[in-house]
């Protein structure tokens, strides 16, 4: 399910829920709220030159995120990011695709290491491993086109390295932001964000009861 508004000067696009893969597109159930590439390619097709992409995601499919980049890159017509609330992982990989960022200064900004689940034996894993830096690459070079001047690739890939979360505030001092007042949290960024490992303690309060109860246990057993 996805939303868009259009109005005589621009076009809202709205990023909600898990960004999954095309492939997945039917697959959902109840009122899950997801993004495909393929609904966002639809949209740009018959937006108006100006368009804004509203962000409350958890992240997702980094190649799908990937392919959002790229279509917003290749739009022909500003293009400005709001993160209304929460961009993370392959959310964050939208946002930066689009010309412009903006944020409240109590919103998140999540970078991390791409990851990916395998099935095969050594020679496979040594593969995807090498694959995995290569990916790491390519989201460093999306990272370091906003990033404020003065910041190294090194200072950016160890905020990759570590999963960092970042408030609009702390944002601002590693990318060209613009940063908003802050604003309530809404409950439409998905599922996916209780997998991360230092997902903030106000995301998961803000989560389905039956997710944040899964996720607490998880802390308990860490902390055990």
């Amino acid at each position: 399910m996805i939303k868009v508004e259009n109005k005589a000067d621009k076009t809202t696009i709205y990023v909600s829920g898990d960004i999954l893969d095309d492939a997945w597109k039917g697959w959902s159930w109840g009122e899950t709220i997801e993004t495909y590439p393929e609904d966002i390619r639809n949209l740009l097709k018959d937006a108006n030159k100006n368009v804004e992409v509203i962000i409350s995601s958890g992240g997702g499919d980094l190649f799908a995120g990937m392919a959002i980049c790229n279509m917003l890159q290749r739009f022909n017509g500003h293009t400005k990011a709001i993160i209304d609330g929460l961009a993370a992982s392959a959310a964050s990989i939208v946002a930066f695709g689009c010309d412009e960022i903006e944020m409240p200064s109590n919103a998140y900004l999540m970078i991390h290491k791409p990851s990916i689940g395998v099935f095969g034996n050594a020679d496979d894993l040594l593969k995807w491993a090498d694959t995995l830096d290569e990916l790491q690459k390519g989201l460093l070079e999306t990272y370091m086109s906003k990033a404020v001047e003065g910041k190294t690739e090194e200072e950016i890939n160890n905020l990759i390295n570590k999963e960092t979360w970042l408030t609009g505030k702390s944002a601002s001092e590693f990318f060209n932001v613009k940063i908003t007042e802050a604003t309530s949290v809404k409950n439409d960024f998905g599922t996916l964000v209780l997998n991360y490992k230092h997902t903030p303690r106000e995301l998961i309060n803000n989560a389905d009861d039956e997710d944040r109860k899964k996720k607490e246990i998880e802390i308990a057993m860490a902390i055990n």
